[in-house]
């Protein structure tokens, strides 16, 4: 699903797929074709997101477009299924992900409009079993709060993602969550809110879920090719194969389509092109469909009205986000799940919207071709959303020279979120923690662009009246951010002494040295997902690398992880997954990571070291040291003062698919002697995705024999 647990030189023009097709008074495109009125503002958009399709590496892609209640244009590029070589159609069904969280948006908003609810009605009137772990958000959750990712709780995906527990067990793990925010204080993507809230449409006009939809969207919408399971889309003759595509490498793989019938609310619709088009026609009509409304006037405009800010001018509605662009709004939501991603937006005011299905995990093809596509009509300049950075792409030279007073570290709003701006590699960067460095290249006077980044990054930095700089303002498609300048201490040590000192406050280097592997039984707590699990850890020198994770709910094995390294190759075995195989950057990441005399070897490991400043971790001043690896990715060390033991880590978990990374933060504490070495005893490593996974060392054994195939598949 989108942002979870989140890319053929030959264009096919394709005759309509066999299938009921909705009769209309109005000219429509067909398939390979566009309204006469429209070839020139389409010309540049059909050439355009073809070429970025080739360019990330997409086999297919299916679009169709709507103006004014006609559709206008429809299209398949590429293949569908590369293996057969068969073309994808505007008939070919994709899983649309996320992009299903509107239609179940709809169905309560329906349901409200039979008087089976209210939006304002807590969970637990249609779900006994749903309790909070915070008794204030307990007591005041309102199904409104799950539609519009406010709950306060991170995401719970793995609960579902494992596909051992039933639609209730899935809400019932969730609920006992640890939030990680105060109900309604923040916007917080929540894929088993959006089930919950499905069961809740369920129980109240008592049928399925999907029965529901079905009945009172997809039929009226003459939607009848659109499915709710894998196995129905795959007995459709005309389907997509799901893909994965390796920007390293440039490896397309053939994945496995995940059925999530348990999340069907969230994620579950199969669908193609030109039936998502009809959708969209009800969208643009304000819930009202060839003349007949099919949900009420009342009902239809709170899905679009803003219910939580997300950031700039971003907010989200009840299933839909909700964008500013160049004063138009733009109603959108994406989709992204296993092999697929789905891309839904209209633009109101000027009666315009589009769907683009892929059949490749994780594209930024979508907002491309939203900017494509919007600027195409309303005649402004698109600023395209910003995709992954990609490694291959030719090095931005900057126009000029950046002066090195830009230099320090900043906080963003609120104080958090700091950042720093410092010389990475001979150029001056914006340095985000757990992101690959952005080097400052010149527009004009104290005005850049980001390298790597699209125009519509922008940093302008702000100085007093004796010109020194005093912090900045960032201008991205979220809207525009201010940071503040952070006066330093001064850090009065070298890379070498602080070295040093980290060595002796381990236990020294003989003692490192000696230990040649280690074995580590370890409870798991991944507490803002609900669920519990135990593991056994094991290393070995000089680089090899094994664990066994066992997750557990309702006192059950729902799921396992196995990940290795031999020192060379690696890779997982979940048990909800299709086995993966380390390569490129992840590859190159992990045989740092796996260094078991790590603490020894910076100088070797690392291409630089930096000791940048001093900041505290919590209420202890840490010296925070930037090593850079191999790959290019950075790290961000956090070694006490004091004690000069690490505290903090700052990483990025590095995806080849998706050509990004993710950030996360590891903590290290409970330092306890372990044959002479300081050994923290509780890791917590947090990210977006996840929240916080805590480990906590029930039992560790070292210089223990431990077969070499431990650490292989």
């Amino acid at each position: 699903m989108k942002r979870v647990l989140l890319p053929l030189l030959l264009v096919l023009l394709v005759a309509p797929a066999a299938g009921p097709i909705p009769v209309r008074a109005q000219t429509e495109a067909k398939a390979g074709e566009v309204l006469p009125s429209y070839k020139t503002e389409l010309a540049a958009v059909e050439e355009a997101i073809d070429a970025k399709r080739k360019e990330l590496g997409i086999p297919g892609a299916s679009i169709a477009i709507v103006k004014d209640d006609r559709i206008i244009y429809m299209k398949g590029f590429g293949l569908r299924n590369v293996d057969k070589n068969l073309a994808a159609t505007p008939y070919t069904l994709y899983a649309i992900g996320s992009s299903t969280k509107a239609f179940t948006a709809m169905s309560v908003v329906m349901s409200a409009d039979d008087g089976k609810l209210s939006l304002d009605d807590a969970p637990r009137k249609y779900l006994p079993f749903f309790k909070l772990q915070d008794a204030e958000a307990d007591a005041k959750i309102t199904i409104r709060d799950l539609l519009s990712h406010r709950s306060g709780l991170n995401r719970t995906d793995l609960p579902w993602i494992t596909g051992k527990l039933t639609r209730d067990e899935i809400i019932e793990v969730a609920a006992r969550a640890k939030p990680t925010a105060k109900l309604g204080e923040k916007f917080q993507y929540q894929n088993v809110m959006f089930l919950a809230a499905g069961q809740i449409v369920a129980r109240a006009e008592n049928t399925r879920f999907e029965s529901f939809v079905t009945s009172r969207i997809l039929r009226p919408l003459a939607m009848t090719r659109s499915v709710w399971t894998a196995k129905a889309m795959q007995e459709s003759k005309d389907h997509a194969s799901g893909y994965s595509y390796n920007h390293t490498t440039k490896v397309l793989k053939n994945l496995p389509v995940r059925d999530i019938e348990a999340m069907a609310a969230a994620g579950g619709i199969y669908s193609s092109a030109r039936e998502m088009a009809e959708w969209l026609r009800l969208m643009l009509g304000g819930g009202v469909y060839n003349g007949k409304r099919l949900v009420s006037e009342k009902g239809f405009e709170q899905l679009t009205t803003p219910q939580i800010k997300i950031g700039g001018t971003s907010a989200y509605g009840l299933g839909w986000f909700l964008h500013d662009w160049h004063g138009h709004k733009v109603v959108e939501h994406g989709g992204n799940i296993d092999g697929f991603n789905a891309q839904v937006a209209f633009m109101p005011d000027q009666r315009l919207g589009f769907v683009l299905l892929t059949n490749v995990t994780s594209s930024p093809l979508g907002a491309f071709a939203m900017e494509k596509v919007w600027s195409a009509f309303t005649g402004k300049p698109g600023e395209v959303a910003a995709g992954p950075a990609d490694p291959a792409a030719p090095a931005v030279t900057p126009a000029g020279p950046v002066s090195e007073d830009l230099m320090g570290s900043f906080a963003g709003p609120g104080g958090n979120g700091r950042v720093t701006v410092e010389k990475v590699d001979g150029k001056i960067s914006l340095v985000v923690p757990g992101q690959p460095p952005y080097a400052l290249v010149p527009i004009s006077k104290d005005v850049y662009s980001l390298a790597n980044l699209p125009p519509s990054f922008e940093i302008t930095f702000k100085r007093d009246s004796t010109s020194a700089v005093t912090g900045f303002a960032i201008k991205q498609p979220q809207g525009n951010f201010d940071f503040t300048r952070i006066a330093e201490k001064p850090v009065g040590i070298t890379v070498e002494e602080l070295q040093a000192k980290h060595v002796a406050a381990l236990g020294g280097e003989a003692a490192i040295r000696s230990r040649t592997s280690m074995e580590a039984t370890i409870d798991v707590d991944l507490e803002s997902q609900g669920l519990t699990g135990v593991g056994t850890v094991w290393q070995k020198a000089p680089a090899m690398a094994a664990s066994d994770l066992k997750i557990v709910a309702f006192g059950r094995t729902i799921a396992t992880i196995r990940s290795y390294f031999d020192g060379t190759a690696g890779g997982e075995l979940i048990s909800f997954a299709p086995e993966s195989t380390l390569s490129g950057k992840k590859l190159e990441d992990t045989k740092v990571e796996s260094n078991f005399y790590e603490p020894l070897e910076w100088k070797s490991l690392f291409t630089k070291v930096v000791v940048a400043r001093i900041q505290k971790v919590g209420d202890e001043d840490c010296y925070v040291v930037v090593k850079t690896m191999p790959s290019g990715n950075v790290v961000t060390d956090y070694y006490s003062t004091t004690t000069f033991l690490q505290l903090r880590r700052d990483s990025i978990e590095w995806d080849d698919t998706t050509n990004s990374g993710t950030p996360s933060t590891s903590t290290f504490a409970d330092y306890r002697p372990v044959g002479g070495l300081m050994i923290p005893f509780k890791v917590t490593i947090s990210n977006v995705g996840n929240g916080n996974l805590v480990l906590t060392t029930r039992d560790v054994k070292t210089n223990v024999p431990i077969p070499d195939s431990v650490f292989r598949k």
